[in-house]
């Protein structure tokens, strides 16, 4: 029930990302809804759930896109496994590095790809722009924190585990208690 749910939800976060949030696939203010769930699966699902998630909601996103076949495919399970990584050598509390992270990994996976896809196809891209790519991130952190709330909230109802009190208090502490 949870993979089926959070399936639905990405999407959902897709469709309105390429129908409401992007008028043209240049648009500046596009913020990148998917990479947001890619974040909250790589902190709270577990490895194979993860990336059975992220199967269909990539191929949509590389139908939907129009562009390079493969390219969301990259970004999604590359951002998924740095974050995965990451956060499990972590030793200070999640609140403290989600977001953060969660912008800092946006533009490392974005450039890794676009640097990859300009060896590949030097001139079938636009140029990166530093600005441009920390607007975009900026727009990611924004996003994260009233998205990672609805995420917890569908996290613990299809668990469950409802409870508003669980839903509001942070986790604190060493998770690796």
């Amino acid at each position: 029930m949870l993979i089926l749910g959070f399936i639905f939800l990405g999407l959902l976060l897709i469709v309105l990302q390429t129908t409401v949030f992007m008028l043209t696939p240049t648009w500046v203010a596009a913020p990148d809804l998917y990479f947001v769930l890619v974040a909250y699966l790589a902190y709270r699902v577990d490895l194979l759930r993860g990336l059975v998630i992220l199967l269909p909601l990539s191929c949509v996103l590389d139908v939907l896109s129009g562009t390079v076949i493969g390219m969301y495919s990259a970004l999604c399970y590359s951002g998924y496994l740095l974050l995965k990584f990451i956060s499990s050598k972590m030793p200070v509390r999640e609140s403290l590095y989600q977001i953060p992270l969660v912008a800092v990994s946006y533009l490392v996976v974005h450039w890794l790809v676009f640097s990859l896809l300009d060896f590949l196809l030097p001139d079938s891209l636009v140029p990166w722009s530093w600005p441009l790519m920390l607007f975009r991130a900026g727009l990611v952190v924004l996003c994260s924190y009233p998205l990672f709330s609805l995420f917890e909230f569908l996290n613990h109802h299809l668990l469950g585990k409802f409870s508003t009190l669980k839903i509001l208090r942070s986790r604190s502490g060493n998770q690796f208690r």
